[in-house]
Formats: C-alpha cells, sequence, structure tokens
C-alpha cells in the first residue's frame, strides 16, 4: 500500500505540473492586443518623427528609445511570441527596424538571428499584424515594405529669408548704417561619429547683404535647432564669415574688424505655423574673438522666415 501511495503521490505531482505548464503556455498563446497597439503607436510616432525633417535629434532618440522599450518590455512577458512583436515594430517603423534590431540583439542574443532576419529580408512573408479594428484604429504599414536606408542622404533641408537692422549695437557701438538682407540654406546632418558628438547640427550657408553698401557678410557653419513645445522653437548656429568690410580705418562710419575671415554666432527664437513654415526673431555677432587690436565687432538683428522642406 505504501508503495501505491507513493505511485500516485508521484503522478499527481507530475499531473499538477503538467497542467500548470500547459496553464503557462496557454496563456502565453497570443500577445493581447493592447501590447501590439502599444508597440505599433510608439512605430508610428517613431516613424513620423523620422520622416519629418524638422525633427530635433534629440526626439528622434527619444521616439526611437520609447519604441525599443516596448518591444524589449514584450519580448521578456512573452518570449514565444517574438515573431509577431517584432513584426509588429518593424511594419510600424521600417526607418527604424536597424535600430529594434540592434536593440533586441544586445537584450535577447537569443533572438539575434530572428531580429535582423526580419530587418533585413522585407521580401518575407511575415503573418499580419494583429491590431483591433473595433476601436476604428488605422492598420499598420504591411510588413513587407522595403525599408528605407538608416542614414539620410545629404539635401536641402530649409531655406531662410529674412530682414533687420544692420550694426545695431548689440555687443558694442554703433557705427555703421543701412538694413541687412538675409538669406540662408539649411541641408540635413551629416552622419558619422564627429557629427553625433556635435550633436547633429544642420549644416548651412548664408549671407547678408547691406542697403547702404556697408559690410557684406558670407557664411556657412552649423545650427541646432530646438522644439520647445506649443509650436516655439530656439536655437543657435555657429560659423565663419567672409566680409568686405574695413579691418582697418580711420572712417567714423565704418567699422573696423581686423580680419576678413570671422566667427559668428546666433541665437533665434520663434514659432512655427504647421510643419513647413515658421517665423522667428533672429540675432547674430560676428569678430574675431581678440585675435587682431582691431576687433569692433558687428551684429544684426531681424525677423526671418524658415521654410522647412
Amino acid at each position: 500500500m505504501a508503495v501505491i501511495r507513493r505511485v500516485l503521490i508521484v503522478a499527481g505531482m507530475l499531473w499538477l505540473g503538467a497542467a500548470m505548464s500547459g496553464a503557462a503556455a496557454a496563456q502565453e498563446s497570443a500577445v493581447p492586443d493592447e501590447i501590439l497597439r502599444q508597440i505599433a503607436a510608439a512605430g508610428a510616432a517613431a516613424e513620423q518623427a523620422e520622416a519629418a525633417a524638422s525633427t530635433p535629434l534629440f526626439e528622434r532618440r527619444a521616439t526611437a528609445a520609447r519604441l525599443n522599450a516596448a518591444v524589449i518590455s514584450a519580448l521578456a512577458s512573452y518570449p514565444r511570441q517574438a515573431s509577431a512583436i517584432l513584426q509588429t515594430a518593424m511594419a510600424s517603423a521600417p526607418r527604424h527596424r536597424n535600430y529594434v534590431a540592434e536593440a533586441v540583439s544586445a537584450a535577447f542574443p537569443g533572438y539575434r538571428d530572428l531580429a535582423w532576419q526580419l530587418a533585413g529580408n522585407p521580401q518575407a512573408a511575415p503573418r499580419p499584424v494583429r491590431i483591433a479594428a473595433k476601436e476604428g484604429e488605422a492598420e499598420a504599414p504591411p510588413a513587407n515594405r522595403e525599408a528605407p536606408p538608416a542614414s539620410r542622404d545629404f539635401a536641402l533641408s530649409a531655406v531662410v529669408v529674412g530682414a533687420g537692422g544692420h550694426d545695431v549695437g548689440a555687443f558694442g557701438h554703433r557705427k555703421e548704417s543701412g538694413a541687412d538682407i538675409n538669406m540662408e540654406l539649411r541641408f540635413t546632418p551629416f552622419g558619422g561619429w564627429l557629427w553625433d558628438i556635435l550633436q547633429s547640427p544642420e549644416p548651412h550657408i548664408g549671407g547678408h547683404y547691406n542697403t547702404d553698401g556697408n559690410t557684406n557678410q558670407l557664411y556657412f557653419g552649423g545650427t541646432w535647432m530646438f522644439d520647445l513645445g506649443w509650436g516655439v522653437f530656439a536655437g543657435g548656429s555657429l560659423s565663419l564669415a567672409l566680409h568686405d568690410g574695413e579691418t582697418d580705418t580711420d572712417s567714423l562710419d565704418r567699422k573696423e574688424l581686423g580680419l576678413p575671415i570671422l566667427f559668428r554666432e546666433s541665437l533665434e527664437l520663434g514659432f512655427r505655423l504647421g510643419e513647413h513654415h515658421g517665423i522667428s526673431l533672429h540675432l547674430d555677432h560676428i569678430s574675431n574673438a581678440g585675435i587682431d587690436e582691431n576687433n569692433e565687432g558687428l551684429d544684426t538683428f531681424g525677423l526671418r522666415y524658415t521654410y522647412r522642406i
């Protein structure tokens, strides 16, 4: 009898273990729609941020980080549904396929091959992403959509035109007269580690034309812009400026600028009107930073219009 009791106890424990394993497997048989919706929403936000040239770098990084966090959290809770989770993320944010694959490979090395297969094989036919349609949400883009390259091509990103006061005396006394007409072209940031360290400024080239025949300038450098919320943006730039003004003169109505090539700094504060248009106040300053004893400097202040491409 003792042997029979022992056999029954062992059999009961085995049955209980099997039942609990079956329940756990059943519980993980499918990822809840809410989890997939969260991943799809994070992917759509990341895709939208990356697609707009006006989106600041920090916002692109933040949305990509939120997408990766949603994917990794889902994989930790539903590891057997890795394929559906990864397909949802990569379908909703095709520009971020490589970023998702890198994050998953670092967090779950066992899923490295699957992640990179889905990221690098857009011709595969994954099963449809399950997003609840009853709430009227838009379906995610097809998972077999071709992913654009991870790095964006160098291209024109914005055109800026403006006008304002010349030699306004913000950082010194005023000598020159007239108004300045300003035009500037900005471009998408370069890639590479150096540009990442510099926080990916937009390369620019621009110029000031003085209406009274005084100092004109041509400048080139980098621009940093940040969205502050509610349509407000702010930023600044660092440049080198070539000018046709005086470096050494006795004239009382011309600035002594010391060197033909000067440092240029600017500050800007404005309001964005939709995705493409912006109006801003702009102040810039050129000087030789004390390298030459003649260093009167020159400031311009005005209103500018920006068109984001």
